[in-house]
């Protein structure tokens, strides 16, 4: 039979060491009398440390914190200990308490005696606990008060009345809570979707109709597959919510109206949303794909923030030269619409070295008021472009969207472009996208004009120009940007890149 019996290792003072059998229930004093005793020393002129750190010889064992063949060593003590009075409390199992001041050198008897005389016999077994320490009716006259670390201040004991059968049985063990009577249908989470809902999202999904995108796009010119050409994914695999097909649309028809110099146009942006459809309620319930797909992207997040690198002054300031590097070799010209509070939005083509100056002096030209106060920002959030800065510099290429803006105490008014260009030289969103990929050299001219309605004169001479600088685009695909106006990754044809005088590298 295994027993619960450890040895620990004192070092005497005069260098000797004496292994100790100890029990769980076993004082720390316990521990140092024993020492004492074979070596012939005074235990209350002596203290156990372990680590350094004087031990409590109160303490039991179990609660010492001490591992098993633990290395204690015997220091002196600052002072020695004496023996003082107990203040010892008794409580019987009926929860009064009985007390009385005792010496350390009184047995447990002879406190059952003065406290409880009545049950201070064989026939009703008293069982005295202190400390998860059980302490029988046998060895009650054997057992002191300082054997159980009581050598002063106060304490209180448990009076039981138990058979030593009755002991091994588990106390205070209540029984299991009635469970409460649960629905045949058990109600699921909220973001798992049923495979009734996913019956019934797709009986009541419908195809709206939706514009489609602009012509010469990459969505425009690929075809939807069949069926039966689709690979059908596993049991296992995560199926993302799909949206109706929109039912196809003959596309928008561009209309374009040149408007001076810098290929300016002028559209409204309705021109450029889509229509809206209706979706089932359902179509929106979380499931539990999209929880871990969000879970993904957020630990992706805080992965990238937290092995991003610091950066000094002058790291920022060389990646801010390759950008514009990057800039400068990837493109020749940038797109810059600019919207206005009513909703209406001038494009027009700019070279990449010109500033902010340049494109203020290009909106004004087409105000009622050319000496009206306004200035030019982008947003979110709202930064306000100074003029000095480059369209490259103001992070402005390949394309920008800048908002028209006027000073707090400017006077309200709805209109600001001039009252001709409202009436009869709009064009539309479609329109204005072809003018930015013919600037490019992103889709042929003559094939763009055979669809679209231009202003007859000023698109023969564009087409002139673009032919005779070399800027047709022949050898490219025919890719116009989205509708959205994102920044387009189109390399743009080979050549060698002249940087201009005003751009310094750093470190230069």
């Amino acid at each position: 039979m295994a027993t619960n019996s450890r040895t620990v290792t004192v070092l005497t003072i005069n260098g000797r060491r004496q292994n100790v059998k100890v029990e769980p229930n076993t004082t720390v004093l316990e521990i140092l009398e024993q020492v004492c005793t074979k070596h012939n020393f005074n235990a209350a002129e002596y203290d156990l440390k372990h680590h350094n750190k004087v031990m409590d010889l109160s303490a039991m064992f179990r609660f010492s914190g001490l591992p098993n063949n633990a290395l204690l060593e015997m220091a002196e003590a600052k002072k020695i200990r004496t023996e003082a009075d107990v203040q010892l409390v008794v409580q019987l199992e009926d929860g009064s308490r009985l007390d009385g001041t005792f010496k350390p050198s009184s047995s447990l008897l002879d406190v059952l005696k003065a406290v409880c005389a009545d049950k201070a016999n064989s026939e009703s077994n008293p069982v005295m606990i202190y400390m998860r320490k059980e302490v029988q009716w046998e060895a009650m006259d054997k057992t002191t008060l300082k054997s159980l670390g009581l050598i002063g201040g106060r304490a209180i004991i448990r009076l039981l009345q138990r058979k030593p059968e009755e002991l091994r049985v588990q106390a205070n063990v209540s029984a299991p809570l009635p469970q409460k009577e649960r629905p045949e249908e058990k109600e699921e989470l909220p973001y798992v979707r049923r495979p009734q809902q996913v019956a019934q999202a797709k009986e009541e999904v419908k195809p709206m109709d939706v514009d489609p995108a602009p012509p010469g796009s990459p969505t425009a010119s690929k075809k939807p597959k069949q069926d039966s050409d689709c690979p059908k994914p596993g049991p296992s695999a995560v199926k993302p919510k799909q949206l109706p097909e929109p039912d196809p649309e003959p596309l928008p028809v561009p209309i374009i109206h040149i408007l001076g110099d810098r290929d300016a146009v002028l559209f409204h942006v309705e021109s450029a949303e889509q229509r809206s459809f209706e979706l089932p309620d359902s179509f929106f319930d979380v499931t539990v794909a999209d929880v871990r797909r969000m879970y993904a992207d957020l630990r992706n997040k805080v992965k990238d923030l937290d092995e991003a690198p610091l950066m000094t002054t002058e790291l920022r300031q060389l990646e801010d030269s390759k950008r514009v590097l990057n800039d400068l070799a990837r493109f020749r010209v940038t797109a810059i619409r600019v919207q206005f509070p009513d909703r209406h939005v001038l494009q027009g083509i700019f070279k990449l070295h010109e500033t902010v100056a340049d494109v203020r002096s290009f909106v004004a030209s087409f105000l009622q008021d050319s000496t009206l106060d306004f200035h030019l920002f982008t947003t979110p959030p709202k930064q306000i472009l100074g003029p000095e800065s480059t369209l490259v510099e103001a992070k402005c290429v390949p394309q920008a969207l800048l908002h028209f803006g006027l000073p707090e105490d400017a006077p309200k008014q709805d209109k600001f472009l001039q009252p001709a260009l409202y009436e009869q030289q709009l064009s539309n969103a479609a329109g204005a996208a072809v003018v930015v990929a013919r600037s490019r050299g992103q889709v042929e001219p003559a094939a763009a004009a055979e669809d679209a309605v231009v202003d007859g004169a000023t698109s023969a001479n564009s087409e002139q120009e673009q032919v005779a600088s070399g800027e047709s685009g022949s050898g490219m695909n025919n890719r116009l940007p989205n509708a959205n106006f994102r920044p387009s990754s189109v390399q743009q044809p080979g050549g060698e890149v002249k940087l201009p005088k005003w751009f310094k590298p750093l470190g230069k």
